[in-house]
């Protein structure tokens, strides 16, 4: 089990507040968001919940402030000044929360109701906000230093032998069981796996490399509860390791193919959304019109 850090702690309590934060928005409104479309105006929350009213407007605002804030991950990631700025973990941390929350309060917005132009910059976000958490899935899957970039193969190998060495002097691991262990944990895996494959098989990998690894553990005896847990997470680390040289190539190949999804739909909701903000502000329905 992944230790509950205080940063991950901090991490989980925003998202709680801020999931709360949109189920008390959209239960508040809820009655007007599920009368039919020719009832709304004569809602009494009709000018208040309306994309244009002062409600929905704001909803609006707050949902495409958060969309454009989330841009500032692939500014700190891109420009040299700011490699040392924080952790990129941390910065894609954000975006994700950005990406998810920001299309949430635009789905308000429009209370849900979707058509022509705007439809197709809804839908895009959609995409890109399911594809962005995919994203950070594989993201992880690819062992990185403190500014993001990838590891090599060669850092790679050398942390894990780093991790041979501790489990051969602190727990007395013989050569016999790292190989038992170095099978159980590239045991399916392949780099001639195909793409579908991988990309179904990797969400229950961390369950099947546990089950596998707990065979291999069981040799070692007579050792404390506490350097039981350590020792399981020793191996577990080691053996991440050795998954991820096994399916390097697939993993990046995999992490190409996100981006040709990623991209094209991102620029496609910027774009319309842009377009969106600029009619209604040319319009007048930006505030909201008149009774």
């Amino acid at each position: 089990m992944t230790r509950l850090t205080p940063y991950r702690a901090c991490l989980l309590i925003l998202w709680a507040v801020s999931v709360g934060l949109l189920v008390f928005l959209w239960l508040r409104g809820a009655d007007y968001y599920l009368t039919p479309l020719v009832e709304r105006p004569r809602h009494e929350a009709y000018w208040a919940l309306k994309p244009g009213g002062p409600v929905g407007r704001t909803y609006g605002i707050v949902g495409a402030s958060l969309m454009l804030v989330m841009q500032l991950y692939s500014v700190r990631k891109r420009a040299k000044p700011l490699r040392n700025l924080g952790s990129l973990r941390v910065w894609l941390d954000f975006h994700i929360y950005c990406g998810v929350l920001g299309p949430l309060f635009i789905v308000l917005h429009s209370s849900l109701k979707v058509h022509g132009l705007v439809a197709l910059s809804f839908w895009s976000m959609v995409v890109v906000a399911s594809s962005g958490v995919l994203g950070r899935f594989l993201s992880l899957q690819i062992p990185r230093r403190r500014s993001g970039d990838q590891l090599s193969l060669q850092e790679i190998e050398a942390h894990g032998a780093k991790l041979e060495e501790r489990l051969r002097s602190e727990f007395g691991l013989t050569r016999t069981v790292l190989d038992e262990l170095d099978t159980a944990a590239v045991s399916g895996l392949s780099s001639e796996m195909s793409l579908v494959h991988l990309l179904l098989r990797l969400p229950f990998e961390g369950i099947l490399l546990r089950s596998r690894l707990r065979g291999g553990l069981r040799r070692v005896k007579d050792l404390p509860r506490k350097n039981l847990r350590e020792l399981a997470s020793l191996t577990r680390q080691r053996a991440q390791l050795q998954r991820r040289v096994v399916l390097m190539s697939k993993l990046q190949e995999l992490f190409y193919y996100w981006h040709v999804l990623h991209k094209p739909f991102a620029i496609v909701m910027y774009l319309f959304m842009f377009v969106h903000i600029g009619v209604a502000l040319m319009t007048g329905y930006a505030w909201g019109g008149s009774r």
